[in-house]
Protein backbone atom coordinates (compact mmCIF):
# COMPACT_ATOMS: atom_id res chain seq x y z
CA UNK A 1 0.00 0.00 0.00
CA UNK A 2 2.55 2.28 0.94
CA UNK A 3 4.80 1.52 -2.66
CA UNK A 4 1.13 2.07 -4.18
CA UNK A 5 0.39 5.44 -2.60
CA UNK A 6 4.39 6.70 -3.47
CA UNK A 7 3.51 5.67 -7.11
CA UNK A 8 0.49 8.17 -6.91
CA UNK A 9 2.39 10.63 -5.42
CA UNK A 10 5.54 10.63 -7.86
CA UNK A 11 2.79 10.76 -10.83
CA UNK A 12 1.17 14.13 -9.02
CA UNK A 13 4.35 15.35 -8.59
CA UNK A 14 5.36 15.05 -11.99
CA UNK A 15 2.39 16.19 -13.82
CA UNK A 16 2.78 19.24 -11.24
CA UNK A 17 6.26 20.06 -12.11
CA UNK A 18 5.36 19.49 -16.55
CA UNK A 19 2.36 21.56 -16.21
CA UNK A 20 4.49 24.40 -14.79
CA UNK A 21 6.87 23.97 -17.44
CA UNK A 22 4.29 24.23 -20.00
CA UNK A 23 2.72 27.14 -18.67
CA UNK A 24 5.88 28.84 -18.87
CA UNK A 25 6.66 28.23 -22.45
CA UNK A 26 5.28 30.77 -25.24
CA UNK A 27 1.61 29.68 -26.37
CA UNK A 28 1.60 27.95 -29.26
CA UNK A 29 -0.60 28.82 -32.34
CA UNK A 30 -2.23 26.18 -34.45
CA UNK A 31 -4.06 24.23 -31.83
CA UNK A 32 -2.63 21.32 -30.46
CA UNK A 33 0.31 19.44 -31.90
CA UNK A 34 -0.92 15.88 -32.58
CA UNK A 35 0.96 12.46 -31.69
CA UNK A 36 1.47 9.32 -33.05
CA UNK A 37 3.25 7.76 -29.88
CA UNK A 38 4.78 4.24 -30.76
CA UNK A 39 5.86 1.70 -28.07
CA UNK A 40 6.73 -1.83 -27.72
CA UNK A 41 9.66 -4.56 -27.79
CA UNK A 42 11.01 -2.93 -24.12
CA UNK A 43 9.44 -2.68 -20.51
CA UNK A 44 9.10 0.73 -18.86
CA UNK A 45 7.36 2.30 -16.21
CA UNK A 46 3.54 3.22 -18.65
CA UNK A 47 2.49 5.32 -15.71
CA UNK A 48 4.34 8.06 -14.99
CA UNK A 49 6.02 7.69 -18.74
CA UNK A 50 2.54 8.77 -20.33
CA UNK A 51 1.77 11.34 -17.52
CA UNK A 52 4.75 13.11 -18.73
CA UNK A 53 2.08 13.62 -21.88
CA UNK A 54 -0.75 14.18 -20.37
CA UNK A 55 0.62 16.94 -18.45
CA UNK A 56 1.64 19.01 -22.26
CA UNK A 57 -1.51 21.01 -22.84
CA UNK A 58 -0.38 21.91 -26.21
CA UNK A 59 -0.17 18.42 -26.92
CA UNK A 60 -2.73 15.44 -27.73
CA UNK A 61 -1.60 12.19 -28.74
CA UNK A 62 -2.66 8.08 -29.57
CA UNK A 63 -0.81 5.22 -28.30
CA UNK A 64 0.13 3.16 -30.97
CA UNK A 65 2.23 -0.18 -30.08
CA UNK A 66 4.98 -1.72 -32.30
CA UNK A 67 4.98 -3.67 -34.20
CA UNK A 68 1.17 -3.81 -34.45
CA UNK A 69 0.61 -0.37 -35.64
CA UNK A 70 3.45 -0.45 -37.90
CA UNK A 71 0.89 -0.13 -41.19
CA UNK A 72 0.23 3.37 -39.67
CA UNK A 73 3.49 4.86 -41.05
CA UNK A 74 2.81 5.54 -44.28
CA UNK A 75 2.01 8.33 -46.73
CA UNK A 76 -0.61 10.25 -45.39
CA UNK A 77 -0.07 9.99 -41.90
CA UNK A 78 1.24 13.54 -41.74
CA UNK A 79 -2.85 14.62 -42.49
CA UNK A 80 -3.55 13.42 -39.16
CA UNK A 81 -0.70 13.60 -36.78
CA UNK A 82 2.21 16.41 -36.49
CA UNK A 83 5.03 14.04 -35.37
CA UNK A 84 5.91 10.73 -34.07
CA UNK A 85 7.59 10.11 -30.89
CA UNK A 86 9.43 6.59 -30.79
CA UNK A 87 9.83 5.17 -27.51
CA UNK A 88 9.69 1.35 -28.63
CA UNK A 89 12.84 -1.18 -29.70
CA UNK A 90 10.67 -3.13 -31.67
CA UNK A 91 13.01 -5.42 -33.41
CA UNK A 92 11.86 -5.56 -36.91
CA UNK A 93 9.07 -4.43 -39.09
CA UNK A 94 8.43 -6.02 -43.00
CA UNK A 95 10.57 -4.40 -45.95
CA UNK A 96 7.08 -3.03 -47.23
CA UNK A 97 6.51 -1.23 -43.84
CA UNK A 98 10.34 0.26 -43.66
CA UNK A 99 9.65 1.97 -47.37
CA UNK A 100 6.54 3.28 -46.54
CA UNK A 101 8.01 4.70 -43.20
CA UNK A 102 10.99 6.57 -45.42
CA UNK A 103 8.35 7.38 -48.13
CA UNK A 104 6.29 9.46 -45.03
CA UNK A 105 9.40 10.80 -44.09
CA UNK A 106 10.04 11.92 -47.37
CA UNK A 107 7.42 13.70 -47.36
CA UNK A 108 7.23 15.40 -44.06
CA UNK A 109 6.15 14.92 -40.84
CA UNK A 110 8.06 15.35 -36.83
CA UNK A 111 10.39 12.99 -35.30
CA UNK A 112 11.26 12.40 -32.27
CA UNK A 113 13.10 9.54 -30.86
CA UNK A 114 13.75 8.35 -27.39
CA UNK A 115 16.33 6.46 -25.63
CA UNK A 116 15.61 2.49 -26.30
CA UNK A 117 14.45 3.43 -29.54
CA UNK A 118 18.18 3.58 -30.74
CA UNK A 119 18.27 0.03 -30.51
CA UNK A 120 14.81 -0.53 -32.68
CA UNK A 121 15.09 -2.01 -36.13
CA UNK A 122 18.64 -3.80 -35.70
CA UNK A 123 18.55 -5.32 -38.78
CA UNK A 124 17.54 -2.50 -40.84
CA UNK A 125 20.85 0.19 -41.58
CA UNK A 126 18.34 2.76 -42.92
CA UNK A 127 17.12 3.74 -39.45
CA UNK A 128 20.79 4.61 -37.80
CA UNK A 129 20.24 7.17 -40.96
CA UNK A 130 17.09 8.14 -39.92
CA UNK A 131 17.54 9.11 -36.22
CA UNK A 132 21.54 9.46 -36.42
CA UNK A 133 22.47 6.64 -33.84
CA UNK A 134 22.31 3.32 -32.97
CA UNK A 135 22.60 0.58 -30.14
CA UNK A 136 25.23 -2.09 -31.17
CA UNK A 137 24.08 -5.77 -30.11
CA UNK A 138 27.06 -7.51 -32.54
CA UNK A 139 30.36 -5.95 -32.93
CA UNK A 140 29.94 -4.63 -36.65
CA UNK A 141 31.84 -1.96 -38.99
CA UNK A 142 29.38 1.42 -39.59
CA UNK A 143 30.96 3.48 -41.99
CA UNK A 144 34.98 2.38 -41.54
CA UNK A 145 34.67 2.07 -38.07
CA UNK A 146 34.75 -0.77 -36.04
CA UNK A 147 31.86 -1.33 -33.17
CA UNK A 148 32.24 -3.40 -30.01
CA UNK A 149 28.73 -4.57 -28.51
CA UNK A 150 27.36 -1.39 -26.92
CA UNK A 151 26.86 -1.47 -23.20
CA UNK A 152 24.52 0.15 -20.23
CA UNK A 153 24.35 0.74 -16.16
CA UNK A 154 20.97 1.43 -14.69
CA UNK A 155 21.21 4.13 -11.95
CA UNK A 156 23.71 6.55 -12.71
CA UNK A 157 23.96 9.94 -11.58
CA UNK A 158 24.58 12.26 -15.17
CA UNK A 159 26.03 16.16 -15.20
CA UNK A 160 24.63 17.33 -18.74
CA UNK A 161 25.73 20.32 -20.63
CA UNK A 162 24.07 21.97 -22.67
CA UNK A 163 26.40 22.31 -25.81
CA UNK A 164 24.22 24.37 -28.08
CA UNK A 165 22.35 26.94 -26.45
CA UNK A 166 20.80 28.98 -29.39
CA UNK A 167 19.07 26.05 -30.83
CA UNK A 168 14.96 26.17 -30.14
CA UNK A 169 15.21 22.84 -28.21
CA UNK A 170 17.91 23.77 -25.67
CA UNK A 171 17.81 27.49 -25.52
CA UNK A 172 17.58 29.01 -22.03
CA UNK A 173 18.33 25.60 -20.42
CA UNK A 174 21.13 25.16 -17.54
CA UNK A 175 23.26 22.74 -17.29
CA UNK A 176 21.62 20.01 -15.36
CA UNK A 177 22.35 16.52 -13.36
CA UNK A 178 19.78 13.37 -14.01
CA UNK A 179 19.68 9.80 -12.47
CA UNK A 180 19.16 7.24 -15.44
CA UNK A 181 20.47 4.73 -17.44
CA UNK A 182 23.83 5.19 -19.08
CA UNK A 183 24.45 4.12 -22.74
CA UNK A 184 28.13 3.58 -24.24
CA UNK A 185 30.08 2.49 -27.51
CA UNK A 186 27.21 3.72 -29.85
CA UNK A 187 26.96 4.84 -33.11
CA UNK A 188 26.42 8.61 -33.44
CA UNK A 189 26.66 9.94 -37.08
CA UNK A 190 29.22 12.68 -38.02
CA UNK A 191 26.70 15.22 -39.39
CA UNK A 192 24.18 15.35 -36.53
CA UNK A 193 23.92 19.07 -34.41
CA UNK A 194 24.31 18.14 -31.09
CA UNK A 195 22.50 20.05 -28.17
CA UNK A 196 23.52 17.77 -24.90
CA UNK A 197 26.06 15.87 -23.75
CA UNK A 198 28.17 14.15 -20.49
CA UNK A 199 31.56 13.67 -19.46
CA UNK A 200 29.90 10.43 -17.61
CA UNK A 201 32.82 7.66 -17.65
CA UNK A 202 29.89 4.92 -18.57
CA UNK A 203 28.22 6.72 -20.85
CA UNK A 204 29.46 7.93 -24.76
CA UNK A 205 29.52 12.29 -24.75
CA UNK A 206 26.10 12.78 -27.17
CA UNK A 207 23.44 12.86 -25.53
CA UNK A 208 21.07 14.42 -27.83
CA UNK A 209 21.13 15.57 -31.10
CA UNK A 210 18.61 17.08 -33.79
CA UNK A 211 19.17 16.40 -37.82
CA UNK A 212 17.08 16.24 -40.81
CA UNK A 213 15.69 13.04 -43.04
CA UNK A 214 14.50 13.84 -46.21
CA UNK A 215 11.61 16.95 -45.44
CA UNK A 216 11.57 15.92 -41.68
CA UNK A 217 12.78 17.24 -38.39
CA UNK A 218 14.30 14.73 -36.20
CA UNK A 219 15.28 14.92 -32.64
CA UNK A 220 17.20 12.09 -30.62
CA UNK A 221 17.21 12.14 -27.22
CA UNK A 222 18.93 9.32 -25.04
CA UNK A 223 17.85 9.65 -21.59
CA UNK A 224 14.72 8.31 -20.43
CA UNK A 225 14.60 4.84 -18.56
CA UNK A 226 12.31 5.16 -15.81
CA UNK A 227 10.52 7.31 -13.41
CA UNK A 228 13.57 8.85 -11.89
CA UNK A 229 14.10 10.20 -15.11
CA UNK A 230 10.59 11.13 -16.22
CA UNK A 231 9.94 12.99 -13.30
CA UNK A 232 13.19 15.47 -13.63
CA UNK A 233 11.34 18.47 -15.50
CA UNK A 234 14.42 19.07 -17.48
CA UNK A 235 13.65 15.55 -19.07
CA UNK A 236 9.84 16.06 -20.01
CA UNK A 237 10.84 19.56 -20.95
CA UNK A 238 13.19 18.41 -23.61
CA UNK A 239 10.38 16.15 -24.87
CA UNK A 240 8.06 18.87 -24.86
CA UNK A 241 10.56 21.00 -27.06
CA UNK A 242 11.41 18.06 -28.87
CA UNK A 243 7.60 17.34 -30.07
CA UNK A 244 7.26 21.54 -30.87
CA UNK A 245 10.15 21.67 -32.97
CA UNK A 246 10.16 18.92 -34.84
CA UNK A 247 6.17 19.78 -35.67
CA UNK A 248 7.73 23.37 -36.82
CA UNK A 249 6.17 25.00 -34.58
Amino acid sequence: MKCFAKSILTVAVLIAVSVAFTQAEDSVPGGKIRVLLTFGGHGFQEGPFFAMFDAMADVEYTKAPLPESAGLLKPGLEKDYDVVVMYDMVGRITPEQQKAFVDLLNKGIGLVSLHHNMGAHRDWDEFRKITGGKFIFEPREIEGKQYAKSRWSHDQDMKVTVVDKEHPITKGMDDFEIHDETYSNYYTASDVNLLLTTDHPKNDPELAWVKQYGKSRVFYLMLGHDDKAYGNANYSGLIHRGIRWTAGR
